[in-house]
């Protein structure tokens, strides 16, 4: 039966060229499941035998495969040699696998990967993930250039992934009114799946279930009531779109940045200038020579005679003294001038009346 196999395969070489071929993107389609509590990948042997006999861009190294009964031989080659082995699927329960008893390749049976491939491009997405994971946690010193374009980026990524499922779900009702189901992406959130995976199919369309025709009349109500009373409340109905025009504006105008809303030299991320030996011997001896030139002072005030403090004293309490005698002689004046004035009205009063 290994006669009409090539020899390249009954290397150990050979064998794991066609299992890195088998594993990369002109391989065989694999699904994912969930075995013993792990996620691993799985393929049918009828797509095995068919990805070795139509299979395209085909290593150099190794003999083509046109044969479906040479492909079932490796099949089984790769088996015995623990690339894969054969699984059974859990009734009941949807991508759940378990290990076969029966571990010989069949085109009928499931097999689940057991050799992960080249792992080159892991490795390298894995320094990638690891870098980017250490940068995110030198956040705090980032200059501001690249927090404003984190920012951005991030923004409109969120607010891009918002608009693609409110369309999405807008498509799904507007065509599920009509009796038919279109989702674009259907396997998007399938958590079951891989990466890859959740983009497969790009959409569906197929004709609604039966006995949804109540429902149906029900959103188209509240469709109406809601047209309704955005038609008769437009202010609040503006307000509502006002506000959400303002939140988005000031998301791109950075005014929700922690380090713009601030005053730039209040942040803490900014490095300051170390002061150098100079600098410290500078503010020493400005310090010693403030000290000295306040005892100086102390002295020369301390050392003042007391006779001389005595006599400007009493000079300033006679120059106070004599102000105040002067003030109430002009003010004696003022008094003096106001009465005669007052005589001299009553008068002329006197004589008018004579």
């Amino acid at each position: 039966m290994s006669s009409a196999v090539p020899k390249e395969y009954h290397t150990p070489e050979g064998l794991r060229t066609l299992a890195n071929y088998l594993r990369g993107p002109n391989g065989v389609k694999v699904r994912s499941g969930i075995e013993h509590e792990k996620r691993v990948d799985y393929f049918k042997g009828k797509r095995f035998i068919d990805c070795l006999v139509e299979g395209k861009k085909w290593p150099k190294s190794i003999p083509k495969i046109a044969d479906a009964a040479v492909a079932a031989q490796v099949g089984e080659l790769l088996l015995q040699s623990s690339f894969f082995h054969r699984s059974e699927k859990l009734e009941g329960k949807k991508g759940y696998l378990q290990i076969s008893k029966r571990n010989v390749f069949d085109e009928k049976g499931h097999y689940t990967w057991m050799y992960a491939g080249n792992m080159l491009w892991s490795n390298i997405l894995t320094g990638l993930v690891i870098f980017a994971v250490i940068g995110f946690t030198l956040l705090p010193i980032w200059p501001d250039a690249a927090k404003k374009v984190l920012w951005y980026f991030s923004v409109t990524f969120l607010i891009g992934t918002l608009s693609f499922v409110l369309i999405r779900f807008l498509a799904f009702l507007f065509l599920w009114l009509f009796g038919y189901e279109f989702w674009i992406f259907p396997r998007l959130f399938d958590e079951s799946l891989s990466f890859q995976d959740s983009f497969k199919p790009v959409y569906s369309f197929d004709k609604g279930s039966p006995g949804q025709g109540l429902y149906r009349v029900g959103l188209i109500l509240a469709l109406v009531g809601f047209s309704y009373w955005a038609y008769t409340q437009p202010t609040e109905f503006d307000g509502f779109i006002q506000a959400q025009k303002d939140f988005i504006d000031d998301l791109y105008t950075g005014k929700l940045i922690a380090d713009v809303a601030f005053d730039p030299k209040q942040q803490l991320d900014r490095n300051k200038r170390v002061p150098s030996l100079e600098d410290l011997l500078k503010e020493l001896e400005a310090d010693e020579k403030a000290i000295t030139e306040t005892a100086t002072e102390t002295t020369e005030e301390a050392s003042t005679p007391t006779g001389q403090s005595d006599s400007a004293a009493d000079s300033s309490a006679e120059g106070t003294q004599s102000d105040g005698q002067d003030d109430e002689y002009l003010q004696a004046d003022v008094d003096i001038d106001a009465l005669t004035e007052e005589a001299n009205v009553d008068v002329d009063g006197s004589e008018a009346d004579l």
